[in-house]
């Protein structure tokens, strides 16, 4: 337990007049972190010490090797509970297998329809899972005249009312085959296979995104969640003047 401790955000904290024996509370040590005087505290302060963080990956090395590590669930502790008949708030935002399962079990197509338009899940990643709990003749058109060929918004809502939902059966869960895809456009990225999970954090910086537009083609745009390939404008016709005698000789 910790007595009477002081609460620092990690970029923020500093040791400087800090008594040597004070139990500190580090919270968010995922973003941008004062390393050097965190790794200060832990060598030469006998108080406790306590780091908080969205999670393991975003912490640094440092800091993680010279702690004990433990993981907080996703147990709830809190002892009041408020409007416990109360639903649970809606998250639009969903899992490519959470669609997949609203998409097959949820009645309510209009749903599904704001599901898919809000999460825009790559169109060969969804065909290849819905092919393996739905009879392809139902996929035929869609992935033969809409998909690519139509924009983006008309194939989500034609795949949306494309089924009637009330699936009962059991769920086939595919194994995608895309890390070859993934890794190719990290390499175009000049970045490494093992950097696979920060590709959608990394696009989202203006200068990334416009040298993803030169390098990666309109699959691999799409496979990353990105819309349609913005397609370069056509020049102006290059219009040639014709000069006559007169204004040669005037």
């Amino acid at each position: 337990m910790l007595n009477d401790p002081i609460i620092f955000y990690a970029n923020e904290f500093t040791v400087e007049s800090l008594p040597s024996d004070t139990d500190v509370i580090i919270e968010d040590v995922h973003y941008k972190p004062n390393t050097k005087e965190i790794m200060f505290f832990i060598r030469h302060f006998k108080g406790n010490l306590v780091l908080t963080s969205i999670d393991k990956k975003s912490a640094p090395k440092l800091i993680l090797n010279s702690c004990k590590i433990k993981l907080a669930g996703s147990k709830t502790y809190t002892s009041i509970d408020i409007a416990p008949r109360s639903q649970s708030p809606f998250n639009p935002e969903k899992d490519v297998f959470s669609l997949l399962r609203d998409y097959l079990k949820n009645p309510n197509r209009e749903e599904v329809r704001k599901n898919l338009m809000v999460n825009k899940p790559a169109d060969v990643f969804m065909m290849n899972a819905l092919c393996e709990s739905m009879h392809p003749s139902k996929l035929i058109y869609i992935d033969a005249k809409v998909k690519r060929r139509w924009p983006q918004k008309y194939f989500y809502e034609m795949l949306a009312y494309n089924h009637l939902g009330n699936t009962y059966s059991q769920i086939s869960m595919p194994k995608f085959a895309q890390n070859n895809d993934l890794n190719y456009i990290c390499r175009r990225l000049g970045m490494k296979s093992s950097d696979v999970h920060l590709l959608q954090d990394i696009l989202k910086d203006e200068d990334v995104l416009n040298i993803a537009r030169k390098r990666l083609s309109n699959k691999h745009y799409r496979l990353l969640g990105l819309g349609e390939k913005p397609r370069k404008r056509r020049n102006a016709p290059i219009i040639i003047e014709t000069k006559g005698l007169g204004e040669w000789y005037g």
